[in-house]
């Protein structure tokens, strides 16, 4: 288990959650509830997997590699986004985060 509530502290980000392989809810904290932290496991698991399919089929079809397996990924809104790096994701306010240090951060957990 990753130690996800010191990402709490980085700028911008407002929530944490860990998830499984099987996309359930390991942990969470901060600014969500219980039930949305469990939906955002199940959706990152999803999209997880829908990522790598997409990257598997992306190589195979160019015959270029190097984008699988997906390490991770990030959904973006005018005011918020998610960024998920492995089975750990944050949620953040867009004009405060530092979405490199975030996903720097992400990759060494």
């Amino acid at each position: 288990m990753a130690d996800i509530r010191s990402l709490l502290h980085l700028p911008g980000v407002f929530a944490v959650g860990e998830f499984d392989n099987q996309g359930e809810l390991v942990d969470y904290a901060g600014d969500i509830s219980l039930n949305v932290a469990r939906m955002a496991a199940m959706m990152a698991k999803a999209n997880s997997a829908t990522g790598n399919m997409q990257a598997a089929g992306y190589s195979d079809f160019t015959g270029k590699d190097g984008f699988s397996p997906v390490v991770g990924f990030a959904v973006s809104g005018p005011k918020k986004s998610a960024l998920i790096v492995k089975n750990v994701g944050v949620f953040v306010d867009n004009d405060k985060a530092d979405f490199d240090a975030l996903r720097n951060t992400l990759n060494k957990l």
